[in-house]
């Protein structure tokens, strides 16, 4: 049985400008085609509303990565309104079912789109899925905007869902779907699926335009790959940690690919979209068997395209470094989060020595790989005096070419999301903003203010001599004072750092 001739829309809820191709969508997509499905996809990517500060263009005003433009490229937002052409596109396709993905700062966008055909074949199924509707699932099910959740892995959901609409059946008994017949109809998870089983991604649904991705100061044709699902770990800010609390029964939710299926559909991918830079989706690259890393060294220079990995600071080792020197890796984020052990340890299921960190940046600094640390400021009941033990720890690593400084936001899914709702910081219905220039939280000793002025300032407090500390505390105010003075010690760094 399959579901041929069914005709689906994909619809990928995305920040504006982010231009990294998604392999859930992908991978979707080459489900249903494998179906017999028609499908396409709309995209959000590339409407920006007026006056929007992208993801990228925010980090490049705090100083943590070098500005760069799409412009340069021929690349520019739409000129209409995404509400429009979404419309437009459903009238004139007549979907047999439409499909959000949707993040948690794109929950008020799938929300308007969906509005937008409100009143066009109502009969046309609705679904949202991905990690928002896995984890607000509770608290969005009743909107009228949808029909269906996807709550958990969407591959087989999907599949199952498009044969029952195919054969004109009403959808139930579907393990991972959430449906809307009355009441509510909550089914089951399925099984994990085997990231082997699954087909080679979908890239025909996405625009050229889509493959261009901004890394370390320049733009790159970027191909994104699916490493592994999941991590070990369970951080207590991570959806992780709600994901592998989700599937316990199942052993937690992280898998991984076998290196050659991997290999295999780069190479195929390169060719074909003539990539010139790979970005791995692994949570913490090097941690898992050392005969894996060493069939990646082996396997991977075929593909010869750089890459950039995430990993943990235990997991640095000088027999890893180099075994990512040898393959070609381009450079390597370490997640260092909080500069004090003990908040790491109570607040983040992190126990790691800051001693431990200042050796895995010592191994690294030896490297030839660009190294950045990755840090998050404002995690519930945090500080600033806890704020600058990270500065401080920082401050000790011996290089660093990028220091990043991310804002909590407290996602559904996530421990810490459930500890900020027990402290007042935020209420149950809220939505959690972008992690890169916003806070929702309300903390009565850390206002969203002081959060925002700590977050561009952090790379000048690891940088700049103490002695200056005074002069970059002033900038820390959205005033005209504290943005003049802000500009001047921006150039400064720029000219110093990079």
């Amino acid at each position: 049985m399959s579901a041929n001739g069914l005709r689906v829309l994909l619809v990928n809820c995305n920040t504006p400008m982010d231009n990294l191709i998604p392999a859930g969508v992908s991978l979707l997509s080459a489900v249903l085609k494998a179906e017999g499905c028609q499908v396409r996809c709309f995209d959000t990517t590339f409407y920006r509303p007026a006056d929007f500060v992208t993801g990228d263009e925010a980090r490049a005003m705090t100083l943590q990565v070098k500005r760069t433009s799409f412009s340069e490229l021929g690349i520019h937002p739409k000129p209409g309104a995404a509400e429009d052409d979404f419309r437009a596109l459903v009238a004139g396709w007549e979907p047999d079912l439409i499909g959000f993905s949707v993040i948690e700062c794109t929950h008020r966008l799938a929300l308007d789109l969906a509005r937008a055909i409100a009143d066009y074949r109502p009969e046309v199924p609705r679904i949202w899925g991905n990690v928002h509707a896995t984890f607000a699932a509770e608290r969005i099910v009743g909107a009228p905007e949808l029909d269906m959740l996807c709550v958990g892995e969407g591959e087989v959901a999907i599949r199952e869902l498009a044969r029952a609409l195919a054969h004109g059946r009403r959808p139930s008994g579907i393990p991972n779907l959430w449906i809307k017949n009355g009441g509510v109809e909550r089914n089951a998870l399925a099984p994990l699926v085997r990231l082997d089983d699954l087909p080679e991604q979908d890239w025909e649904i996405w625009e050229r335009e889509r493959f261009f991705k901004p890394m370390g100061g320049r733009i790159w044709v970027t191909g994104t790959f699916e490493m592994n699902r999941g991590c070990p770990y369970s951080c207590m800010y991570c959806v992780n940690y709600g994901l592998n609390r989700l599937y316990a029964e199942q052993g937690g939710y992280f898998r991984e690919k076998s290196i050659p299926v991997l290999v295999r559909e780069m190479l195929d991918k390169k060719k074909r979209y003539g990539l010139e830079f790979a970005y791995l989706v692994a949570e913490s690259f090097l941690t898992t068997t050392r005969q894996r890393l060493e069939q990646f060294a082996d396997l991977y220079p075929a593909v010869g395209l750089p890459f950039w990995v995430e990993a943990r600071p235990e997991s640095i080792t000088r027999e890893k470094v180099a075994l990512l020197e040898r393959c070609g890796c381009e450079g390597i984020s370490i997640g260092v989060e909080s500069g004090s052990h003990e908040f790491r340890r109570r607040f983040m299921n992190r126990n790691i020595p800051n001693d431990k960190m200042v050796r895995a940046m010592g191994i690294l600094a030896d490297s030839r790989l660009r190294v950045s640390a990755n840090n998050v400021i404002g995690f519930p009941t945090e500080t600033r005096d806890l704020i600058f033990e990270t500065i401080e720890l920082n401050r000790r690593f011996p290089r660093v070419n990028g220091v990043m400084c991310a804002i909590y936001n407290p996602y559904h899914g996530t421990r810490l999301r459930e500890i900020a709702e027990a402290e007042g910081y935020i209420s149950p219905d809220e939505v959690a903003g972008d992690y890169r220039k916003e806070t929702i939280m309300r903390m009565p000793h850390l206002s969203p203010d002081e959060i925002k002025g700590l977050q561009r300032t952090f790379p000048l407090y690891v940088k700049l001599p103490k002695a200056r500390w005074p002069e970059i505390r002033r900038a820390e105010a959205p005033t005209p004072e504290g943005d003049r003075i802000y500009a001047a010690l921006a150039q400064e760094y720029t000219e110093r750092h990079g």
